[in-house]
């Protein structure tokens, strides 16, 4: 790890000091570190190593741009680091289709396309759109980073290989189903309704609602300008309609209204969700574009606030519309451009440099759960993070949250960027995003430690960052698990095989993540933290979750601790109580994929003959790869207690871990001659893929 004043070539030995404090028996034995330094291309004590798998490692890596610069992230008085992604075109893979009214558009396959490593494709990002169809007839588009596009291919994975008869109903969930909005453009032209305006006291006591729940992590507004429009909104007497100048502020103070009761307030599944009646007032103030170019920077701060709220209510193509037109303002008035000095005095660049890192933030978030690209190349922005207070650090976790978002940006432009090859290639591009989060865990445990120890009070803030840390790794590592499921359910001949370790090694970090992400929502919900109305914390639930029910699945991943579903149980049951329709329909979604991944066991343990038969399947179970024990799948009874290691920081280890991991990986390469032209493309992930001169004698799990 790179330190303050070191270059980042000496990166790599103390990468190297890390791994050997290990103790002996958690990872791996020293001399199987000083192995791996020596076949990643370092001896011993960090000289360069000649061997051929070394030689061939070093042509497989290359230097992150952010190598450099993560550990200033700190300094607030410094340009922020700027991940740059190249993009490469690669001709378009072959189309595949889904089950359950998936609709392709265009591709073809290559007729003189062969099996291997030119045919291995992402397949959540390569070849044309994919989408299904809802029950009215609309097509829904299936992006390859959103989660719930990755839950809906999964599940219609799995019905395909069920079959129609066998394969339970799959609920579709789709985008602004869950939360009924009163849109202006979706009723008659009716007299104005009137506005539950709250009094002043009240008032107060949402906007520090607002401030408590957001404030540190994403910047809605101007606190000096909002608290005078807010004062001199009583001050007169709250009216119903805003003068023209104050309109602008007038829809502001309505969001952030609404946000105040939304955090607040429980809600009702049969109701509209708190707030929403003040968001739909602010919706038909919104003045058109020219007028919200008499103010840019306090119309980004609006449009930001609007589609963090429909964002909520899982309005997602609403909130990503929303988020985009004010990228496009921010970006036409330079707000992404550090300005010259004397410009602007302190207050107003600090305004505009935390204007416009939100939106950043939020348009990086919003385009993974979309499955989006990226509206902007870091490479394009110079402009600083905002400078802090040496005292207080009141945006240092801004800074961290916007680097957090370029390493998600990162994995957006690259694991599920258009090339959507899935070959060494994507594995370097996976070990990449790790090595940079292995390089920011030392920043992020020294400002924002999470403690999973109930008896000390948890950080709202350092819960929001260090579980943005951990769904990057679980986002990289997604199409690796689809590919590997879609390759045990096309094998029923076949299954009796474990996987490659490096594969092993990905998905066991993989796993950490989630299961480090459960624990701190697991932590928050005790301490009454756990953010009801907010769409991230309900994300990383989910997804976590999502994934080790999946890991299930794999061979050679059988002994786990099951326990993780009664605490993503316990997480869902308490939003659900809070009034989130969402979440209960990603609770129905997770028992719908543990429905589905029995039945599939019970199809795979059975001979073809006979696949309908369960019993038969029965004789079969310890030789079968899709090893899933119909306990471990149902929701456990049993009171959940802190699985893994007692460590009380959710960073302490994983770095190291992180970097084991890499260092295996590193030297492997798939030996693609063991394998016939027909096999399946996801055959190098398996043991037999290990090339002949790849040692794994002393393991890495």
């Amino acid at each position: 790890m790179a330190g303050e004043g070191e270059s980042p070539s000496s990166s790599a030995e103390q990468e190297a000091e890390t791994a050997n404090s290990v103790p002996r028996g958690k990872r791996a034995s020293n001399a199987f570190l000083n192995e791996l330094k020596r076949k990643s291309g370092y001896g011993v004590e960090g000289e360069i190593s000649t061997s051929p798998t070394a030689k061939r490692s070093r042509r497989h890596r290359s230097t992150s741009p952010a190598d450099a610069g993560l550990r200033d992230v700190v300094d607030e008085t410094t340009a922020p680091v700027l991940i740059e992604v190249g993009h490469g075109a690669s001709p378009p893979a072959r189309s595949f289709s889904l089950d359950d009214g998936t609709t392709i558009v265009g591709g073809e396959d290559d007729p003189e396309e062969r099996r291997g490593f030119s045919n291995m494709r992402n397949p959540l990002a390569s070849g044309p759109s994919k989408f299904l169809t809802d029950a009215t007839g609309r097509r829904r588009w299936l992006g390859p980073s959103s989660t719930w596009a990755y839950s809906r291919q999964v599940l219609n994975m799995i019905q395909g290989h069920l079959g129609q008869h066998e394969s339970p109903e799959v609920p579709l969930n789709v985008d602004a189903e869950a939360f009924k909005l009163d849109w202006p453009s979706s009723r008659d032209i009716t007299p104005q309704a009137t506005v539950d305006i709250p009094s002043l006291d009240y008032a107060l006591y949402l906007t520090n609602t607002v401030k408590f729940h957001l404030g540190q992590t994403y910047h809605l507004f101007d606190e000096e300008s909002f608290m005078t429009g807010l004062y001199d909104l009583y001050r007169t007497g709250p009216k119903l309609e805003p003068t023209v100048d104050s309109r602008l502020w007038y829809i502001q103070f309505l969001i952030i209204m609404a946000f105040g009761k939304a955090l607040l307030v429980p809600g009702n599944p049969n109701q509209t969700p708190p707030g929403s009646g003040l968001v739909t007032r602010a919706l038909e103030l919104l003045p058109d574009v020219h007028g919200l170019y008499q103010d840019p920077v306090l119309s980004v701060e609006i449009l930001c606030g609007l589609a963090l709220y429909l964002q909520s209510v899982d309005h997602r193509n609403s909130a990503y519309t929303y988020i985009g037109q004010a990228f496009r303002i921010a970006i036409s008035q330079g707000l992404h451009r550090e300005p010259l000095r004397n410009q602007l005095n302190d207050s107003e660049a600090n305004r505009i440099r935390c204007v416009w890192w939100t939106l950043y933030i939020l348009d990086r978030k919003m385009s993974s759960l979309m499955g989006a690209p990226n509206s902007i190349q870091d490479s394009d922005i110079t402009v600083q993070l905002p400078r802090s207070d040496p005292v207080v650090h009141k945006y240092k976790a801004l800074g961290i949250h916007v680097v957090l978002s370029q390493l998600l940006a990162k994995v957006l432009n690259t694991v599920y960027g258009v090339d959507g090859k899935l070959d060494p290639s994507f594995l370097k591009s996976v070990q990449e995003v790790l090595r940079d989060m292995a390089r920011l865990a030392p920043q992020l445990t020294a400002g924002f430690e999470f403690k999973f120890n109930n008896s000390e009070p948890a950080s709202r803030v350092s819960a929001t960052l260090n579980l943005c840390y951990h769904q990057c790794v679980v986002l990289a590592t997604r199409p690796i698990l689809m590919c590997l499921l879609q390759d045990v359910l096309g094998r029923r001949g076949n299954l009796n095989r474990g996987l490659a370790s490096p594969i092993k090694a990905l998905l066991k970090t993989s796993s950490d993540s989630a299961n480090k992400s459960l624990r701190i929502l697991s932590t928050l919900q005790s301490q009454h933290l756990l953010e009801s109305f907010l769409p991230f914390d309900l994300e990383q639930a989910f997804s976590s979750a999502f994934v080790l029910t999946l890991m299930t699945s794999m061979p050679s991943l059988s002994e786990r601790d099951n326990r993780y579903m009664q605490t993503t149980t316990d997480i869902l049951d308490t939003m659900i109580a809070r009034g989130n329709v969402v979440a209960r329909c990603r609770k129905e979604e997770l028992e719908k994929l543990q429905e589905m991944l029995c039945l599939a066991q019970r199809q795979l343990h059975a001979p073809r003959s006979v696949a309908g038969d369960g019993s038969s399947g029965m004789q079969a179970e310890n030789q079968s790869s899709l090893r899933i024990d119909a306990g471990d799948l149902s929701l456990s009874t049993e009171q959940p207690t802190e699985a893994g290691p007692a460590t009380g920081s959710t960073t302490n280890g994983l770095a190291s871990e992180q970097m084991l991991s890499i260092a295996g990986l590193l030297d492997w390469e798939p030996n693609m001659a063991a394998f016939d032209d027909d096999q399946l493309a996801g055959s190098w992930l398996w043991t037999e893929a290990i090339a002949p001169d790849f040692d794994f004698s002393g393991g890495l799990l």
